[in-house]
């Protein structure tokens, strides 16, 4: 009975159905088990799972419905006897084969953070001291820090990514964010134009210089001079009068104007030449710098202000002597333009705000504009890398702004009255 060749052949194709069974259970568990990851974490939040289990056949049946589409697949797993159905079930409750979201590999949590923005991020990463690990990964925030700071409508002096990467900082990438991110940043307890009008006439203030300058002036976007000066229907801003030159006959006449009848400022906007000279730019092998009559050439130095191109130009010297007595200074670039044509508007920049005749302490508004709210723009962080902001070393902040509803225009010249109010 237990020696006849039907017996040896049933025994003989019960261990040969074993060791397939083993073998096959190696190589899904080491050349598949990403695979069934990434299946489980796709499968995750829109499908359901139930198990049918068969204990006369010893199988266990477990059914895929998605709730979308509507649609169910079904997959066999054979099992020997009821024990076995019962640890189908089990690991069909954890997960596809039985993987627990924690124990998926490192690579598909961080596949599955990289959809989460940094609030859900550090939401996860406060429910255990697993979750805390993963979601402290370099690599995680380098990510988040990339794809968010595309949507930062402003950027300052200390909240600038590319001046911690230039200067190779300690910081890891989520304390770059937390510092950058304008929505993690420590709000002013106390807003000067908040004081009301009956109190504000009481404090003793100085109406601050300030000048105006930049590529903006010379695109669509120069129509903000004539918004600050009190041509716009929402009355933000009003007209006070005008005021000469410090020197008979030199560069420096300006405009008084007041912001909500309450903070006064005078502005003096500096083009870069005549109406005819700015529209004249078929000028062979001339770059914008070459026409901008308020700079000369210069002989380039070892400064730190800028590169070898950015310091072939210096401001005239009457626009020096105006440099070395205002408050402030406010650069407008018009961020609707490509990328290629940013870096034009570098070496303006770096000639009027260097030290050498520029207060130091005097603070830097730069308006990243656009005409409309039709026209597209370039993020300001991108238009803070191509003008090298980070080699100003000086208080600056960029805030993205529309000519045609002046948003962002109020808030920067709002933060650049405070920051001249507190050298």
């Amino acid at each position: 009975m237990f020696g006849d060749e039907k017996t040896l052949s049933n025994v003989q194709n019960i261990l040969a159905k074993q060791e397939a069974d083993r073998s096959s259970f190696i190589a899904g568990d080491l050349g598949s088990g990403l695979d069934v990851s990434l299946k489980y974490m796709m499968q995750l939040y829109s499908d359901t799972y139930a198990v049918t289990l068969d204990t006369m056949n010893g199988t266990a049946r477990c059914t895929t419905t998605s709730e979308a589409s509507g649609e169910s697949s079904s997959n066999c797993i054979e099992g020997n006897g009821s024990a076995e159905s019962e640890r189908t079930e089990n690991q069909s409750e954890k997960g596809i084969a039985g993987i627990p979201f924690l124990h998926l590999p490192i690579q598909v949590h961080l596949h599955i953070l990289s959809y989460l923005n940094a609030s859900d991020i550090c939401r996860l990463s406060a429910t255990c001291q697993q979750c805390q690990s993963i979601c402290a990964d370099e690599l995680l925030w380098r990510d988040v820090l990339k794809k968010e700071k595309s949507s930062w409508t402003e950027l300052g002096n200390t909240s600038n990514p590319a001046l911690y990467e230039d200067v190779n900082s300690d910081l890891g990438y989520k304390e770059i964010y937390m510092r950058c991110n304008p929505h993690c940043a420590r709000q002013e307890q106390f807003d000067i134009l908040s004081i009301p009008r009956f109190l504000w006439s009481f404090i003793p203030h100085k109406a601050p210089k300030v000048v105006m300058f930049g590529p903006g002036l010379d695109s669509d976007t120069s129509k903000i001079v004539h918004k600050l000066i009190g041509n716009d229907e929402s009355g933000i801003f009003q007209y006070q009068g005008m005021f000469p030159a410090s020197q008979p006959g030199s560069v420096g006449t300006g405009f008084n104007i007041s912001m909500n009848n309450k903070a006064q400022l005078g502005l003096i906007t500096l083009y870069s030449g005549t109406k005819r000279d700015r529209t004249n730019v078929n000028i062979p092998n001339a770059t914008r710098a070459d026409r901008n009559k308020l700079l000369r050439p210069t002989a380039a130095s070892n400064n730190p202000d800028g590169d070898e191109t950015d310091l072939k130009y210096e401001p005239i010297p009457a626009v020096r002597d105006l440099c070395s007595g205002t408050d402030a200074f406010i650069f407008v670039v018009d961020s609707s333009a490509s990328v290629e044509e940013l870096p034009e508007g570098r070496p303006e920049l770096f000639a009027m705000m260097s030290e050498r005749w520029t207060p130091n302490k005097a603070p830097l508004l730069i308006l990243s504009c656009v005409p409309d709210c039709e026209s597209s723009k370039i993020p300001c962080v991108d238009v803070a890398e191509q003008l090298a902001m980070h080699r100003i070393n000086r208080t600056w902040k960029m805030f993205d702004a529309n000519v045609s509803t002046l948003s962002g225009v109020v808030e920067g010249i709002t933060w650049l009255l405070e920051a001249t109010n507190r050298r």
